[in-house]
C-alpha cells in the first residue's frame, strides 16, 4: 500500500470565524524513488479553522483512485483527534449527533470524506502539531489569493526554518500584476 503525506495549513486558529484561506501539500513516494508532490489552496467565507482543515483534507483525498496509508499533519488538535478517535464514524451511525446529543459540526464535509475513505480503502492517521511545511505556510498564506497559483508567489527555500525569518533580500518583488518592496519579516 503506497503511502501519502498530506500537510495542511491555515489562516485561521481555533472556532473564531472569518474569511480564510487553507492549502495543503500531498506528498508520496514513488516505487522508483522519486517524491510526487501536489499543493493547492481554499478560500471560504465563514469558516474555521476546523472547517478549513476538513475542506483540504476533503480535495486532497478526492485525488486519489486507489488505497493509501495517509498521514494527515495539521496544527488543528480537533481535527487530529477526531481522525485518531474515529469519531466521525461514531456520528454517523448515531445519525450524525454528537456524544452530547448535539448535531456534529460539518456534517456535511466529513460525510465526504468517510465516503472516500471507503470508497477508496484508505487507511488515515493525524499528527497534531507544526510540521515542516508550517513556517512556509504561514508566511505565504495570508499574502496570497486561493483562486490564483499562489505556489509562484515565494518559495519554501526562502525561509530560514531555524531562526523563523522569512530570508529575501530587500527589493522589488512581483505579485501577480503589482510590485512590492519586501524585506526580511520575523514570523
Amino acid at each position: 500500500m503506497r503511502t501519502v503525506e498530506i500537510y495542511v495549513g491555515t489562516t485561521l486558529r481555533g472556532s473564531g470565524k472569518g474569511v480564510g484561506k487553507g492549502m495543503y501539500i500531498m506528498q508520496s513516494r514513488m516505487p522508483d524513488g522519486r517524491v510526487h508532490e501536489k499543493k493547492a489552496a481554499v478560500e471560504i467565507d465563514g469558516g474555521t479553522e476546523s472547517r478549513l482543515v476538513l475542506y483540504c483534507l476533503r480535495d486532497s483525498l478526492a485525488r486519489f483512485q486507489y488505497a493509501c496509508k495517509v498521514t494527515v499533519y495539521t496544527e488543528c488538535t480537533y481535527i487530529a483527534a477526531a481522525i485518531n478517535s474515529r469519531w466521525p464514524e461514531a456520528w454517523r451511525e448515531k445519525g450524525w449527533v454528537n456524544g452530547r446529543g448535539a448535531k456534529a459540526k460539518d456534517s456535511g464535509l466529513w460525510r465526504d470524506i468517510l465516503w472516500h475513505l471507503e470508497d477508496t480503502g484508505h487507511e488515515i492517521s493525524a499528527v497534531a502539531g507544526k510540521h515542516e511545511f508550517s513556517g512556509w505556510m504561514r508566511a505565504n498564506l495570508p499574502r496570497l489569493y486561493a483562486s490564483r497559483d499562489i505556489f509562484t508567489e515565494m518559495d519554501e527555500a526562502f525561509i530560514d526554518s531555524v531562526n523563523n525569518w522569512i530570508c529575501r533580500q530587500t527589493g522589488p518583488a512581483v505579485y501577480g500584476d503589482r510590485e512590492q518592496k519586501v524585506a526580511p519579516v520575523q514570523l
